[in-house]
């Protein structure tokens, strides 16, 4: 089916990561349930990590398979990627029904929707990039799942951080958390999402202001 379009750090703050909670509703007393994000607290820094190649920083504790590649550059290599959260939001029953998903229509991948919060930063402050994503296939198999988030600021690539996991059928949402350096230059930074299983990528770009 081809590519799909859809427009539409380790260090995180415990005041920043309780606002991204709260903000995405997953503040619940049942803290077993799917809905709540989980935190991988081995996600190494990402800080020194040069070259647009990246290289390993870290491995993931809590189930999920992989490792992050790549880092911060430029003007951002002096700031830390933080650990990375998930969460499964809909079982495939529910993910097939609301995409309208038949098994002739093949593997399937769907970004629903990516931002970042706070849109508007400072230099030093924390921004988390997350996104929200269906994947299906014909026979309900796991499948291995590539999530790249890809910074750039005035046209120049200066994050690059890339994250493969195993994936049931559903939709689900991960963020990953960039605490910029102190002397992030100020501007509009814009993150192109983009998640890819087998030959089937979707991707959609949301931006953050440094003040």
């Amino acid at each position: 089916m081809g590519t799909q379009r859809h427009h539409n750090p380790i260090r995180v703050t415990a005041g920043s990561l309780a606002g991204l909670l709260l903000m995405m509703g997953v503040l619940s007393s049942c803290e077993s349930t799917p809905q709540v994000l989980k935190e991988h607290k081995e996600t190494a820094i990402g800080a020194g990590v040069g070259g647009a190649g990246g290289a390993v920083i870290g491995g993931l504790a809590g189930g999920t398979q992989g490792a992050v590649i790549g880092g911060l550059l430029g003007v951002l290599a002096g700031g830390v990627v933080g650990n990375y959260l998930e969460r499964q939001d809909k079982d495939r029953p529910a993910a097939a029904s609301a995409v309208g998903y038949q098994p002739s229509q093949g593997n399937v991948v769907r970004v629903e929707n990516v931002q970042a919060s706070p849109s508007t930063v400072r230099a030093g402050e924390t921004v988390n990039l997350t996104s929200t994503y269906t994947i299906l296939t014909p026979g309900n198999q796991s499948m291995t799942v590539q999530e790249t988030r890809e910074a750039r600021h005035d046209g120049a690539l200066v994050a690059n951080p890339t994250i493969n996991v195993q994936r049931a059928n559903g939709t689900f949402t991960s963020t990953l958390p960039i605490t910029l350096p102190s002397n992030a230059q100020p501007g509009t930074y814009e993150v192109i999402t983009t998640v890819a299983m087998g030959d089937r990528t979707s991707r959609s770009m949301t931006s953050f202001t440094v003040q």
